[in-house]
């Protein structure tokens, strides 16, 4: 390896030499590839895979490949990284949901128990008293047919007692 210095052109100057205009994504091209043979070029450090280059020079040509980069990459970092937040506030919002539902559904399943057994109640309650108004109307009808059978039996009397009353009269 020669320990001759890579010549650097300066890029990232406008046609006029204008600071600040971006380098074009040729000229990036450019830089990777004179930093790649800088780095290839460089002086090897005895008895080890290092080698000694100039840092202000790939320093530069670094910034000037970050400069050169487009505006859309650091765009698209942004977006990430609120996708990355807009994300972890879904997770959080769908345990919250989850979370919310698993109680609701033991709230309907307790509700759903409570409305069973009351359903059972309200059933046991409706045989109940169709039994005893059953009972009540048999007890009812048992007691007007006594009454009935009482009062036939008093008319019967009463009439057998006038038509003897009648005939002795007679």
């Amino acid at each position: 390896m020669s320990d001759q210095r890579v010549p650097i052109q300066r890029v990232g100057r406008g046609q006029a030499g204008q600071p600040g205009a971006k380098p074009k994504k040729e000229q990036i091209e450019v830089l990777l590839a004179r930093m790649e043979d800088m780095v290839g070029s460089a002086k090897s450090v005895p008895l080890s895979d290092k080698c000694l280059v100039n840092r202000d020079d790939l320093l530069f040509m670094l910034r000037m490949v970050r400069e050169g980069l487009p505006e859309e990459i650091s765009q698209a970092k942004w977006l990430l990284e609120q996708n990355k937040q807009l994300i972890a506030e879904a997770r959080k919002e769908a345990e919250s949901i989850m979370r919310d539902a698993e109680a609701q559904t033991a709230r309907m399943i307790d509700e759903h128990e409570v409305t069973q057994q009351a359903r059972m109640e309200a059933s046991d309650m409706m045989q109940q008293a169709t039994r005893q108004s059953t009972e009540i109307r048999e007890n009812a009808v048992h007691y007007a047919k006594g009454i009935l059978d009482d009062l036939d039996k008093q008319l019967t009397e009463m009439l057998v007692y006038i038509k003897k009353n009648n005939k002795d009269l007679q």
